[in-house]
């Protein structure tokens, strides 16, 4: 892995905190407020998003601060969402999207999933294929409108 896909991946936020980073302001944040405003350590900032290009500012005294509209408009750009294709997995082991192969197909309750090894590292591997129960709340919901 290169050194900025390192940085790329090191910085990828949950769901939680990607919404977080949509309400920021149009303020400058220093490291320790930016981390408690959406819930990351504030070394993270300068060990990961500073080196991979985030938009910042500096003091006299090396101070570090981040503009939070500046830092969601680059977020947002640096950081998409994998769109994978109907062959392919991500192994969260090995953090790579991989080429399914030997797939067994297999069905707990309502949820429907793939089922293989990891060609990089060996581990299983699940792709989630179908949640009948999502389809089936969506219906019941047409159906009460």
């Amino acid at each position: 892995m290169t050194d900025q896909a390192e940085y790329i991946h090191q910085g990828r936020l949950n769901g939680s905190q990607r919404n977080k980073v949509k309400g920021l302001f149009d303020m400058l944040y220093t490291p320790k407020e930016f981390g408690e405003e959406i819930g990351i350590n504030p070394d993270q900032v300068s060990r990961v998003y500073v080196p991979a290009g985030c938009p910042h500012t500096k003091d006299k005294q090396n101070h570090i601060f981040i503009n939070g509209k500046e830092f969601k408009t680059w977020y947002e750009e640096n950081y998409q969402k994998r769109i994978l294709e109907k062959d392919q997995a991500y192994c969260v082991s090995c953090k790579q999207i991989v080429k399914m192969s030997n797939t067994e197909r297999n069905q707990k309750g309502n949820l429907t999933y793939y089922s293989f090894s990891c060609p990089i590292c060996g581990r299983k591997v699940i792709r989630f294929i179908d949640a009948k129960r999502k389809k089936d709340d969506q219906q019941k919901e047409l159906e009460t409108h």
